[in-house]
């Protein structure tokens, strides 16, 4: 069968299809408030940055006159026309599910945002003393005068338009007056004098509005409407062109204060002259415009659902563990020498990871550290480990992406502070966005140099490291040693590429890897034997890939995929990929893992890698992909895989029609993927504990 048009799902589409799928978990009856409060606040902040880039880029293009079409067929305003309509749909459910659903139980369970209204006598004195000395001086109200030049609304921070009449010399005059609410200050205020055991909150916005007379002690405010807005956030740093790319990158943050408006968010009942103005005010011939029902920023939840006390009203946790290869109080460098070490996180502590970079800093054989960041936590223990390192005189080379969306201020602060501390920083690679995850430590070991590494499929941050999952895989095998060496060489020194031993990287190479692994596959099937392909990834949607995935298919070959957001195939069609099954998990922790297993013949070829099937992670940015050839990793990894595939809990299955079947009714008797992870990494670290002491012999040399 030709591939057309018709065999493509829409990208943006398909993400929105993803934001519905986690706002369902905040349906879910059966689970605890605050664990569906979270799962709110998530879609919430998803929204914001769908809009902020990928409906920004939409809308350039249209602007531009662009009627290129997608894969699907779809051109960018045909996109943006059904975005809306799906957006509009997804944020009305959104308040159905908080207005009907959880904002009653919150209150039921003593968890209670109160409106002025409810306010006593003395709450309300309490408020306007805290008001005073905390929000009165940091707020400033802006007055809007035709003569004035146009004011810049902050994106994604609340804000507040009013109407301000005076009377002087018997003459009424009326004008507007904005506010804006820095995100610094607290969104919820606590009240007090409220009967034990309750927590009482006023929103800031409320609080505002029930003070705001104060800001105009000798006049009226006679309306007043609550606004929000997001930018187009896809301003790209031309480093093919800059000289100073840690230069230019500053101007991009400045530039995107000041980006063209592209949703409006006005909360229901403003009075319509307001919201008229709002739309002046904030460019709404290139913005869609939503009515919300209910409080803005619904990301502020968040806060609620990690409010301590109440823990009974959240999911029972499930501790990070220890890895049963790593021996209480061990030098990782032992541990790793003794053989390949596989984790799979957060059911398995990242520590090990950050204990391997913090002993090289502190070991005095250690010659030398190379590190790719990306995304860091906001106090790093990686960075600080590095810094130290290099005050020690050790060798520390780092480059940082200055080109990870929403994190480049942060990770231009942390890479003065390496540079001060003397480490070498390379920012990012000319023309392309660097997202591979490897660290490699150099030592000296009884007059030779041995190379200790760390590939993984996410980022150096222990904070995500604890909600996301992901697989580290430690090894000191001389062989990859050679390849991370050579890769860093590549990198930092823009050296000519070299083929690796071992590894592969994009965008030299590790598509056509990935490529020639499902044909062999395909051609395996062709010549009769069984062949199976199976996949686990955040997003699908290079059409060479999904192409070869298509024809593996028609072949005969089963293909299994493990897609967590953007899928772009189109499974079940009839001489086409009836052969293909997508499966989606939504759960507890982002799904974040990609592994990558070719059935080869009953040989199993596996890899983990930082590389989505997607155009840009194969075309656009430096990523890896590292084959595991530790036996019992190989049986852990397939192992996870084959859970994913069998999860009747939270697993949904990608229908023909690009709609999501939902998980089985009877949770009670489903597997839970997520769920059986945490258990066996409980049970693996007790039958360490309980085991009797064993020599565990040295992994013999290559």
């Amino acid at each position: 069968m030709a591939i057309s048009e018709e065999h493509f799902l829409n990208r943006e589409l398909s993400w929105l299809a993803f934001n519905e799928r986690v706002l369902a978990e905040a349906a879910r009856a059966e689970l605890p408030v605050l664990e569906r409060v979270k799962f709110l606040a998530i879609t919430a902040s998803n929204l914001d940055e769908f809009f902020m880039v990928r409906v920004g880029a939409l809308q350039f293009l249209r602007e531009q006159g662009r009627r290129v079409k997608d894969p699907s067929g779809l051109t960018p305003t045909q996109q943006w026309e059904q975005i809306q309509q799906r957006a509009t749909a997804f944020v009305e459910r959104q308040y159905e599910i908080l207005n009907d659903e959880l904002l009653p139980l919150l209150r039921e369970k003593g968890i209670r945002r109160l409106n002025p209204s409810e306010l006593t006598p003395a709450q309300r004195t309490h408020l306007e003393a805290y008001f005073s000395e905390h929000i009165f001086p940091v707020l400033s109200p802006i007055a809007l005068d035709d003569d004035k030049p146009r004011v810049s609304v902050p994106a994604l921070q609340i804000a507040l338009l009013c109407k301000v009449q005076s009377v002087a010399e018997g003459k009424m005059t009326q004008r507007l007056v904005l506010f804006t609410l820095p995100s610094n200050l607290p969104r919820h205020v606590l009240v007090p004098e409220v009967e034990s055991g309750l927590h009482a909150y006023l929103n800031l916005e409320d609080l505002l509005s029930v003070f705001l007379h104060l800001y105009f002690p000798s006049e009226k405010v006679t309306a007043s409407a609550r606004f929000r807005i997001s930018r187009n956030s896809d301003i790209a740093v031309d480093d093919e062109s800059s000289f100073d790319l840690a230069s230019e990158m500053e101007d991009i943050l400045e530039a995107r204060l000041q980006s063209p408006a592209i949703r409006i968010e006005i909360e229901d009942g403003a009075p319509r002259d307001l919201v008229k103005s709002i739309r002046d005010l904030c460019g709404a011939k290139t913005a869609q415009v939503y009515t919300v029902p209910g409080e803005l920023d619904l990301r502020a939840y968040f806060v609620i659902s990690g409010l301590s006390g109440f823990e009974d009203l959240k999911v029972e946790p499930w501790d990070s563990q220890a890895s049963p290869q790593i021996e209480p109080g061990e030098s990782m460098f032992d541990a790793i020498k003794r053989g390949d070490i596989l984790l799979h996180h957060p059911y398995e502590s990242f520590d090990p990871v950050m204990q391997m970079i913090e002993e090289a800093a502190a070991d005095p054989d250690v010659i030398a550290i190379k590190q790719i960041l990306y995304r860091t936590a906001k106090n790093s223990r990686i960075i600080s480990a590095l810094i130290r390192a290099a005050q020690a005189g050790k060798h520390v080379t780092v480059l940082v992406e200055l080109k990870a969306r929403f994190d480049e201020a942060r990770n231009l602060e942390r890479a003065e502070e390496l540079l001060n501390a003397g480490a070498q920083i390379i920012y990012g690679v000319r023309g392309l966005k660097t997202h591979a995850k490897v660290c490699l430590v150099m030592r000296r070991e009884a007059g030779h140099l041995v190379r200790y590494m760390h590939f993984g499929t996410g980022n150096y941050n222990e904070a995500t490291s604890k909600l996301y999952t992901d697989i580290s895989y430690l090894t000191c095998r001389q062989n990859y040693g050679s390849d991370a060496s050579a890769f860093f060489n590549t990198v930092t020194g823009r050296s000519r590429f070299v083929h690796f031993e071992r590894i592969s990287m994009a965008p030299f190479g590790l598509r056509e890897r990935l490529l020639s692994m499902i044909h062999s596959e395909t051609e395996r099937a062709r010549q009769g034997e069984e062949a199976e392909i199976m996949l686990k990834m955040n997003a699908l949607e290079d059409r060479k890939m999904i192409t070869a995935l298509y024809e593996a298919s028609q072949a005969g070959v089963t293909v299994r995929l493990n897609v967590r957001g953007i899928c772009c195939l189109r499974p079940g069609v009839k001489g086409l990929s009836e052969n293909i099954r997508v499966v989606s998990i939504i759960d507890r922790y982002l799904e974040h893992a990609r592994i990558y297993h070719f059935r080869q013949g009953g040989r199993p070829v596996i890899f983990i890698s930082s590389a989505d099937f997607m155009n840009r992670n194969l075309s656009k940015r430096v990523e890896l992909l590292v084959p595991v050839e530790d036996k019992e990793a190989k049986k852990r990894l397939t192992h996870i895989l084959e859970t994913h595939f069998a999860d009747t809990s939270r697993g949904r299955v990608l229908k023909q029609d690009g709609t999501w079947a939902p998980p089985a009714a009877n949770a009670a008797k489903a597997l839970r993927s997520q769920e059986i992870f945490a258990k066996e990494a409980a049970k693996r670290i007790r039958q360490r504990n309980q085991a009797p002491d064993v020599l565990v012999p040295h992994r013999p040399k290559e």
